[in-house]
């Protein structure tokens, strides 16, 4: 995995450092390390900003965000409206997978941690696992085409529950940590707790391993074809 300075991705991208760092605040780029005052940043996560560059507009809230995820995954919206949801399956009609994953980057603010091993098991069973999270499941390691095993963590998790348990879980904040937490603002209606299959694809398309980005991106497709 290469990294770039802020400067580097300032100039790949054609934007000024401070963007750059607002991108990273909201989880757009990802942040791999730190060098004396130096921020080191996924080069990954640049290069994949700027094939997306505007192609996709405005991203959506995440209530619309989450309202596109129900649906590609075939679940129940009951948070918008009949006219806002017919607006929004025709939009999904005539998009890519790579603008679908642009469009709904607010529906969390991702945040890093460390923690042992008791740390992960007991946080594992109080958040909505996703993305490399969850392809422990034989099952939806198989749906994606992928080998089941993972050695990280990634979930969902509402906003300011880590923040109250992070002593407790023995967690500590930390931008290169392999504990991936997804902090949505507003309460889902999930079902037993489980992530919907779109939201954990488009986690996929977010994962550092080429073959769960395609994975992740194979299944949007399959899923914005299908609608």
């Amino acid at each position: 995995m290469g990294t770039m300075t802020t400067r580097q991705a300032a100039e790949v991208l054609q934007v000024t450092t401070e963007a750059v760092r607002k991108m990273l605040k909201t989880g757009r780029l990802e942040q791999t390390g730190v060098v004396g005052r130096m921020l080191l940043i996924d080069a990954d996560s640049v290069h994949r900003v700027h094939r997306e560059g505007k192609r996709a507009g405005r991203l959506w809230t995440d209530q619309t965000a989450w309202a596109a995820l129900f649906l590609l995954s075939g679940q129940k919206v009951t948070w918008l409206s009949s006219s806002e949801l017919w607006r929004l399956r025709k939009r999904l009609a005539s998009i890519t997978a790579e603008e679908f994953q642009q469009l709904v980057r607010n529906r969390a603010t991702p945040r890093r941690f460390r923690g042992g091993a008791s740390s992960k098991a007991q946080l594992a069973k109080t958040i909505g696992l996703t993305g490399t999270g969850i392809l422990k499941d034989q099952r939806i390691a198989s749906s994606f085409g992928l080998a089941a095993g993972s050695t990280a963590l990634e979930g969902y998790a509402k906003a300011g529950f880590i923040d109250k348990n992070a002593r407790k879980l023995g967690l500590r904040e930390d931008a290169t940590g392999d504990i991936l937490i997804r902090e949505i603002h507003f309460a889902l209606p999930l079902e037993d707790g489980k992530v919907p299959i779109a939201a954990i694809a488009v986690d996929l398309q977010d994962a550092h391993s080429t073959r769960e980005r395609s994975a992740g991106k194979a299944k949007i497709e399959e899923l914005l074809h299908d609608q």
